[in-house]
C-alpha cells in the first residue's frame, strides 16, 4: 500500500434504520457514517491492506469484512472490537456475506475457495473449491446465500454460476452465464430473480428455472474496454443499478465512468449517472428507494435522487481523513 492511501470506497452497507453508512475502504479502514451529516462517525481499523466488503449481519450486531490483506474480520458493531481474523486464502479476499440466520459466514476470493466459518466460534467449516487449474482463472469474485440459507451460489472465474449446498459442501448445479467471469451478483428482495454482472452485461435469472429472462447493456461505444463494478436492488424490486468504467483500448485512460438504473420489469434504461472521477465500487439504495448512492475510488460518496436523475448531495472522505 502506499504511505499515506486515500479513504477510496470499496463498499457501501446501509443499516436498517437509514441512519449509519458503513463505507469499506481503500486505505485498509472502516468508516461509520452518519447518514444525515455525513460525518464519519468512527473507524474501525486492522486490516494492512485494502478493504473490499463491509456488511451487516441481519441482526446488525455483527460487522463482517473481506480484504486485500487476505483475511475476512468479524467485527462487533456496538464497541467496534474484532471478534475474529479468519484467514487460510493464498489470495486477496473479494467477497464477504453473513448467512440470512447470521450463524454462518461465507468469504471467498481470487485463490478459488469459499470458505464457511461459523459466526460465533471463528471455526472454520467447509472450504467448497469449484475449479483447481493452472489454466483456468480460479476465483470466487462473488455469491450468494439463498433465502433459506441452504444454498450458495458463486460467481466464477470461468463464466460459471455453482449452486452449492451448504450442509454437504457439494455443487449441485453448474451454468454458463458469461463468456468471462462472473464478477458481481445480487438477489432481487424477493429471491426471484438473481442478477450477475460481468463487462458490460447484467443477466437477470429466473429462479425457479434458472432460464436467462433479461439482459442489460451498460455499452456505450464498442471501442472501449468495459470494465465492471457493482451492482445493486432497490428494496422494492422495480430498479437495479449497476456501475462500469469504459477504457480506451491501451487501458491507459478512463473514457468514461458511469452508473446506470434500469426498471427490472421492462429493461428500459432510466439514468445515466456520472460525476465520478474514478471506478464506482459500491452501489446502495436508501430503504425509501429515494436515492441511489455511489461510493467510488475519488474518495466520493454520492446522492442520486431516483424520481429526477440528479445529483442530491455529495459526502467526501478525505476532507475528513485527517481526523
Amino acid at each position: 500500500m502506499p504511505a499515506n492511501p486515500k479513504p477510496g470506497v470499496g463498499g457501501l452497507s446501509l443499516s436498517r434504520d437509514g441512519r449509519t453508512l458503513v463505507a469499506a475502504g481503500d486505505d485498509s479502514k472502516i468508516r461509520f457514517i452518519d447518514f444525515a451529516t455525513g460525518n464519519v462517525q468512527r473507524i474501525l481499523s486492522g486490516h494492512a491492506n485494502v478493504v473490499y466488503r463491509a456488511v451487516f449481519s441481519s441482526d446488525e450486531k455483527l460487522l463482517a469484512s473481506s480484504s486485500r490483506d487476505r483475511t475476512a474480520r468479524i467485527w462487533s458493531v456496538a464497541t467496534g472490537q474484532e471478534l475474529h481474523q479468519l484467514g487460510g486464502f493464498r489470495c486477496a479476499v473479494k467477497a464477504v456475506a453473513f448467512s440470512p440466520d447470521g450463524k454462518l459466514l461465507g468469504a471467498s476470493g481470487n485463490d478459488g475457495m469459499l470458505k464457511l466459518w461459523d459466526v460465533k466460534t471463528g471455526k472454520e467449516l467447509k472450504s467448497l473449491v469449484h475449479i483447481n487449474s493452472a489454466d483456468v482463472d480460479m476465483s470466487i469474485y462473488s455469491f450468494v446465500f439463498g433465502r433459506d440459507g441452504k444454498k450458495i451460489y458463486a460467481g466464477n472465474g470461468d463464466g460459471t454460476i455453482s449452486e452449492w449446498d451448504v450442509e454437504s459442501g457439494k455443487e449441485t448445479n453448474v451454468w454458463k452465464a458469461h463468456d468471462r467471469y462472473v464478477f458481481k451478483m445480487a438477489f432481487s428482495p424477493d429471491y426471484r430473480l438473481l442478477a450477475s454482472y460481468t463487462d458490460s452485461v447484467v443477466k437477470l435469472w429466473d429462479t425457479s428455472t434458472w432460464r436467462e429472462v433479461q439482459s442489460l447493456s451498460t455499452v456505450r461505444t464498442s471501442d472501449v474496454i468495459a470494465r465492471a463494478s457493482s451492482i445493486a436492488f432497490s428494496h422494492n424490486g422495480k430498479l437495479i443499478a449497476a456501475s462500469d468504467i469504459g477504457l480506451d483500448s491501451k487501458q491507459s485512460k478512463y473514457i468514461y465512468v458511469q452508473a446506470i438504473v434500469w426498471n427490472v420489469k421492462t429493461g428500459e434504461k432510466l439514468f445515466t449517472l456520472e460525476g465520478h472521477k474514478f471506478d464506482i465500487n459500491a452501489l446502495v439504495f436508501t430503504r425509501d428507494d429515494r436515492f441511489l448512492l455511489t461510493g467510488s475510488v475519488d474518495t466520493n460518496i454520492k446522492f442520486w435522487d431516483m424520481k429526477t436523475g440528479q445529483l442530491a448531495r455529495t459526502i467526501n472522505l478525505s476532507a475528513q481523513s485527517s481526523r
